[in-house]
């Protein structure tokens, strides 16, 4: 055990060594030949010396030429703003470009499929009686419009029917008065109330035999949600035999929380995925409960979506089933929700999310600009880069993250309100005082750009009035 300790601890202390050699080329841009960096300049009022480990930052090389806080050996560091083709490849820089861009912002939330309930049927019971045939015998069974489901027994029914005929024949005789076409009109419509459909009116016209049972039949095309006819069971009036529900249309009923709220409102479109991820759909948002639950802080959101059939008769969606659901709103730049269809006039100016650096109170952004005739020029060309690139720390305010209009899976954006400047980060000449579309921008690499920065003095994302220390005192600017 004491060996394995001793080995571990030679092991650490080599690959230490190790990444103090490597992290003064890799990591910091280096201001002239090695024996420079080695202490030649003691004499040298604007040198800068730093320590590889990122300890201190020195004005005047100590004799030993090394680190008061580790012991490596001090670099001299440049504290020109500047990056050269070496430089841009060494960090990895790729820019972009502040644009103009619609953003959205997605809610994400689990739902249910549920019945669409403007979809629903019930078939009742308008007499007491006896079921004594049953056709639609399984719950979950398919229906079509118009099909039969059961036969009921009614005394009353019989009567009724006993009664249109005699009506109805009394208005067939010659010289009938209009007293026997009043009987006959309301002898038929105590059928229709009683459920007598126009087909079986027009058989017990015809054949004139008069029934003891009723047909009942379906309303309309679906699934037996419910059954309770059962052969030879009393029914009484008014009772629920059969719900019939279409499946055509279901409802995705999800449970939002309220801070995401603001950001659902009726007629945006969801898209949705199953759990296994073999089926996606899409539907509208149709509904937003008013009421938010008290426990889980939630409010209901009702979703329609179109259910089509599988090959095999099955609809893709079961009632029951769970899906995902994204739900996308256009936002404008302080995150704000626009109304269903509308859209941001302009789009906010954006950037990549990597292209900001954050403290969590602080955020600022490096833009890269060229020089000449002592003016700046920020719109730079990616792919043609001149020989020098400077770069410029710049405060920002941001709005909340989001992704392009069209590309919900996409990068993430952040809109920019505006160039937050103040007292510690005053402009420098010639810099850009607001927002403008085209400006270049550090995408990647910036965050090596601003250790340079910090390594040099100068203002950067922990330091906004820049990290100078001093001699004898290693832990200055900390």
């Amino acid at each position: 055990m004491r060996r394995q300790r001793i080995l571990l601890a030679v092991a650490f202390v080599a690959v230490g060594l190790a990444v103090g050699f490597l992290l003064p080329r890799a990591w910091v841009f280096v201001d002239g030949d090695q024996d420079t960096r080695a202490g030649h300049d003691h004499g040298d009022a604007d040198a800068q010396y730093a320590c590889p480990m990122f300890c201190v930052l020195m004005q005047e090389l100590p004799d030993d030429k090394k680190c008061p806080v580790c012991g490596m050996t001090m670099t001299k560091v440049s504290g020109e703003s500047a990056l050269s083709p070496a430089e841009r490849r060494m960090i990895g820089l790729e820019i972009g470009a502040i644009r103009r861009l619609r953003l959205t912002r997605t809610v994400r939330v689990v739902g249910e499929a549920d019945f669409d309930e403007t979809r629903l049927s019930k078939v009742t019971t308008r007499v007491a009686g006896w079921l004594e045939r049953v056709w639609a015998d399984t719950t979950w069974m398919p229906v079509t419009e118009g099909q039969k489901l059961a036969e009921i027994y009614a005394p009353a029914l019989y009567a009724a029917q006993k009664e249109y005929l005699i009506a109805w024949r009394a208005a067939e005789r010659e010289g009938s008065g209009a007293g026997d076409k009043t009987m006959l009109e309301s002898a038929r419509r105590r059928l229709r109330l009683y459920g007598i459909g126009a087909e079986e009116i027009d058989a017990l016209r015809r054949t004139g035999k008069v029934r003891d049972s009723m047909i009942l039949r379906a309303p309309r095309a679906g699934v037996l949600a419910e059954r309770h006819a059962v052969v030879g069971s009393a029914t009484k009036k008014g009772a629920t035999l059969y719900a019939i529900a279409d499946l055509s249309t279901v409802w995705i009923q999800a449970e939002v929380f309220e801070h995401d709220l603001p950001l659902v409102r009726p007629g945006q479109e969801a898209r949705m995925r199953t759990d296994s991820g073999s089926e996606e759909f899409v539907g509208k948002v149709a509904f937003v409960d008013p009421i938010v639950n008290r426990t889980t802080r939630t409010a209901r959101v009702r979703i329609e979506v179109r259910n089509p059939e599988r090959p095999d008769g099955m609809r893709r969606l079961r009632i029951g089933q769970r899906v995902d659901v994204w739900i996308d709103a256009e936002i404008d730049a302080e995150g704000r929700p626009l109304a269903a269809g509308a859209q941001a006039s302009p789009p906010p100016f954006a950037v990549p999310r990597s292209a900001v650096l954050s403290t969590g109170n602080r955020r600022v952004i490096y833009l890269l600009f060229t020089e000449s005739m002592g003016k700046r020029d920020y719109a730079l060309d990616p792919d043609d880069l001149p020989e020098t690139v400077f770069y410029e720390l710049v405060p920002v305010r941001v709005g909340p993250l989001g992704r392009r209009v069209g590309d919900p899976g996409g990068a993430e954006y952040y809109p920019l309100l505006a160039i937050a400047r103040s007292a510690a980060d005053p402009p420098a000449a010639g810099a850009l005082e607001e927002v403008r579309e085209g400006v270049a921008v550090a995408v990647t690499g910036n965050l090596l750009i601003d250790s340079q920065a910090q390594l040099s003095g100068k203002p950067s994302l922990l330091f906004p009035k820049g990290n100078r220390g001093r001699t004898g005192d290693p832990h200055a600017g900390h």
